[in-house]
């Protein structure tokens, strides 16, 4: 008899769970759906274009960006070689060669 007690019991709090749930979503669907009623959807398209091409034109100028600081540490590491080199050059001791 407690076992099937116990069994009613889960059941009931299951069925109420999910009918809690059920509620909870269509109170949210509800207010969802009263306040995208006066909603102009051809706006809301244009702006989702507007938003694309803002993406697309901030990723052109990130990788202009990149590109430039790519080519200027690439100037900065071939303008320190050649210091380098000319610092060893004038360190070198010339060798006189006798013939």
């Amino acid at each position: 008899m407690d076992a099937l007690y116990i069994a009613y019991l889960v059941g009931f709090l299951g069925f109420f769970v999910a009918f809690s749930w059920a509620s909870y979503a269509h109170v949210r669907l509800t207010r969802i759906e009263r306040a995208t009623r006066d909603l102009d959807w051809q706006q809301v398209s244009e702006l989702g274009l507007d938003v694309q091409k803002l993406k697309k034109s901030s990723q052109k100028w990130q990788n202009n960006e990149n590109a430039h600081v790519k080519v200027s540490q690439k100037e900065l590491l071939e303008q320190a070689m050649l210091e380098r080199a000319m610092q060893q050059q004038q360190h070198k001791p010339l060798k006189i060669v006798e013939y």
